[in-house]
């Protein structure tokens, strides 16, 4: 009877996560206006070049799920490209609704921690794959600074202060993300979370912090240590990061070409996205919105010659945005939903051995 009465006073947490998950895709619509009306703009667009859009973004899904994949792989962790391809996506997904994108590792490594895998671990192979996408992001605008800068200077001298902005912080990540696989980093900014927490001393008890920050650190050290033998993994890892992020932002392209222009080739438009997301990526705002919209009407103008500038901003971030926000919330309620009804039923059966 007791049983009984603690079961019925059990939270439902997975349903509620999955309750305030559609509220949030709701709201999020709501207060988008120009979210409706992309879909009567799609209707009067080329086709064909939508479809190569579509299909990019999902070959840039298999990329994100194959890298994450490799690196778990590396370390003995074994890991099917569908479950990859879905910690990718609910990664993506966090990081777009969340300030500064701090939401996607998190989430990734509480997934991956109810498959078992250590939290310290996890976040290290995450914060290598983060690297490896960094190292790529950083490299192709820097090829593409190099070849568009003279055009830009002579067109639109306005935004390169912004790209110059853009280079050194996302250049300062690759530096700190790959401090913290040296012992001196890792253990300095364990400590300060140790310090931190202990300002919190009630908090810090009920929640077992300095205990969860050495157990971490010492899952963290050991991937560290393992990981010095297999830089082969990293270099793969950041090898394919840069056909996945030429993916990524060809996506304008192909929407570019839907309107009809043809003015301007490939690398071009390539260019001028990749300056345009090195520019606009450190900004706090949720999916950096607002600068995206800003920043693309300043450096894609020239472009988008026909009054319909604006038209092509919200089909262009309805691809590269608020589609992958439409998919990672179903995927969340999906796997949520399922993941309830296996843990309902792993417990039902302990039950019933238990008797």
């Amino acid at each position: 009877m007791e049983r009984a009465e603690g079961k019925k006073r059990k939270i439902p947490w997975g349903m509620l996560y999955i309750g305030a998950t559609i509220v949030a895709v709701l709201l999020f619509g709501l207060f988008n206006r120009e979210f409706g009306n992309v879909f009567y703009t799609i209707t009067h667009l080329t086709p064909g070049f939508l479809t190569a859009a579509v299909a990019i973004t999902v070959a840039y899904f298999f990329f994100e799920g194959g890298i994450i994949r490799l690196l778990m792989n590396s370390q003995n962790i074994a890991m099917s490209l569908w479950s990859s391809m879905k910690i990718g996506l609910i990664g993506i997904y966090y990081s777009y609704i969340t300030p500064s994108s701090t939401g996607g590792q998190p989430m990734q490594a509480a997934y991956l921690r109810r498959d078992k895998i250590p939290v310290g671990l996890s976040t290290a192979v995450l914060i290598m794959k983060f690297f490896c996408f960094q190292c790529a992001f950083v490299f192709c605008s820097l090829i593409s600074i190099l070849f568009m800068r003279e055009k830009i200077a002579r067109e639109n001298p306005g935004i390169l202060p912004f790209i110059a902005v853009g280079l050194i912080i996302n250049g300062a990540s690759i530096l700190f993300f790959g401090s913290m696989f040296f012992r001196p980093v890792l253990g300095a900014v364990c400590r300060f979370a140790k310090w931190l927490a202990g300002r919190f001393p009630k908090l810090s008890q009920r929640f077992h912090v300095r205990e969860t920050v050495d157990k971490f650190e010492a899952d963290f050290d050991s991937y560290t240590d393992d990981f010095k033998e297999k830089k082969k993994s990293v270099l793969w890892g950041i090898l394919l990061s840069v056909p996945q992020f030429v993916l990524q932002m060809s996506v304008l392209y192909f929407v570019f070409r839907s309107f009809g222009y043809h003015q301007a080739g490939f690398f071009e438009i390539f260019a001028m996205q990749s300056l345009l997301q090195v520019s606009v990526s450190f900004m706090p705002m949720p999916g950096a919105s607002g600068a995206q919209e800003i920043g693309f009407s300043n450096f894609l103008r020239p472009y988008f010659v026909n009054n319909d500038l604006y038209a092509a901003v919200m089909v262009w971030r309805f691809f590269t945005y608020y589609l992958v926000v439409i998919a990672g919330a179903i995927l969340v309620v999906v796997d949520q939903f399922l993941y309830g009804r296996k843990k309902a039923g792993t417990s039902e059966e302990e039950l019933s051995q238990g008797n």
